[in-house]
């Protein structure tokens, strides 16, 4: 729990402090002077989780080459925007390093081979355990170059979307959004004393590059995330909820994963340019989110895709 303030808010209660990282984060390269772009990739319909993998490990190695290349200065026409991609997948649950760490004698071959759910199960990079990602969840990826930025570190970067997680599940309505110990976002009831998780984060960084993100439970069948089969995350005695459900009635009936994503990237906006104002001897920076839609269904997972793809992410 280093670097978390703990507040007490009743006898025998905790909550947990967001107000880990107050560092500043003014912009390294001239590009992201004044102002930049937040490039968004939605992809509309359910997408495979692998096609998802694919795209993502696409733009990442366009990061990583462009870092191999800095030193050539003639490379810096090809700097990538910070991007994030929102995904609504198909069912498929999937590990992280902590899970095929500590598992990797007894209990990954059993979850290769489930059947109960009829749900795959797929091995990945990212940090953390086993979580679900289905219909009704919005999964966003991150793919940021974090020293495009002064001062922000992955610890930072983690406390950062966070945060931006937290807010855009106020933004719908929801309530009692709180921080514990856990990386994560929880719902708390006071009345039945509940804690159920809402939102979950696992991110991988390779060459100061973020890959992964989060997932944020918008309506999907709580019945795959609370599945007794699994621990999901690695925490015993835990269900989660969704937006849905602690909304009840009063859940909007235009509230989709597309318009969540929206949301989403508006508090990556908001909170990056407030962590980027009024530096001591700098200009004011600004952050813009541009956004494209794609549909898989019309392309494959090919050169023209992925030229679309250069064509949005390079500066």
């Amino acid at each position: 729990m280093r670097g978390i303030r703990r507040i007490s808010i009743k006898k025998g209660r905790f909550f947990y402090s967001t107000e880990t990282c107050s560092a500043r984060f003014p912009p390294n390269l001239e590009h992201l002077k004044q102002s930049t772009n937040l490039k968004h990739l939605h992809f509309v319909n359910l997408t495979n989780y692998e096609d998802g993998s694919k795209i993502q490990n696409y733009i990442i190695d366009q990061h990583i080459t462009f870092k191999l290349l800095n030193k050539n200065s003639r490379a810096i026409s090809s700097l990538l925007y910070p991007t994030v991609l929102t995904f609504e997948f198909n069912s498929v649950y999937t590990g992280g390093k902590r899970e095929r760490d500590s598992k990797k004698a007894t209990k990954i071959p059993i979850i290769d081979n489930i059947t109960t759910l009829g749900v795959p199960y797929i091995q990945t990079d990212r940090g953390g355990q086993v979580t679900y990602h289905g219909p009704g969840q919005l999964v966003a990826y991150f793919i940021w170059d974090l020293k495009l930025w002064k001062n922000l570190t992955s610890k930072c970067f983690v406390n950062f979307i966070e945060k931006c997680s937290m807010n855009t599940i106020s933004e719908t309505g929801v309530n009692n959004v709180f921080k514990t110990e856990n990386t994560g976002v929880w719902i708390f009831e006071p009345e039945t004393k509940r804690e159920e998780k809402i939102s979950s984060i696992g991110l991988n960084i390779k060459r100061n590059v973020t890959s992964h993100g989060l997932s944020i439970n918008l309506k999907p069948d709580l019945k795959y995330l609370n599945n007794p089969e699994f621990v999901m995350c690695g925490l015993n005695g835990y269900n989660q909820t969704s937006i849905e459900k602690e909304l009840g009635n009063k859940y909007p009936i235009d509230l989709n994963v597309d318009k969540l994503g929206d949301i989403l990237c508006d508090s990556l906006k908001t909170r990056m340019n407030n962590y980027m104002m009024n530096m001591p001897n700098e200009n004011v920076y600004k952050l813009n989110v541009e956004k494209k839609t794609i549909n898989l269904q019309q392309y494959s997972l090919d050169n023209e895709l992925f030229k679309s793809i250069d064509d949005f992410i390079h500066v």
